[in-house]
């Protein structure tokens, strides 16, 4: 078995996914991040790994989006954030157990409150 490299919590030399994180707007303070231009991460996870699971080991390293995002167990994440996976907008938690596939585009926008 290979060595096991936590940043990513993937094994080395077993297959990895790609994936592109898109961070819109007001959300990006929340990864320190100042200015007008984009935001974009770039993760390599392992297969079967859930668009949860990539939003944990981000917040596990943007501990302020951790805390906003994780920090209140009586939030939604929905609540506090949008998520738009390949341009379709994810509605239910639910959803966000659906597993990432490699050239995945996540976009994470502030949540959107109606009236």
């Amino acid at each position: 078995m290979g060595k096991l490299d936590l940043t990513t919590r993937k094994t080395k030399g077993e297959p990895t996914i790609k994936v592109t994180v898109e961070v819109m707007s007001w959300l990006k303070e929340d990864f320190g991040h100042k200015g007008w231009d984009k935001l974009v991460l770039e993760e390599t996870v392992s297969p079967g790994t859930s668009i949860m699971d990539l939003l944990r080991i981000i917040a596990s390293k943007y501990p302020r989006f951790g805390q906003k995002a994780f920090g209140n167990p009586n939030q939604d994440f929905l609540d506090y954030c949008a998520v738009i996976l390949n341009g379709t907008f994810l509605s239910a938690m639910a959803e966000l157990n659906t597993e990432l596939k490699d050239g995945d585009n996540i976009k994470l926008s502030p949540g959107f409150y109606g009236g």
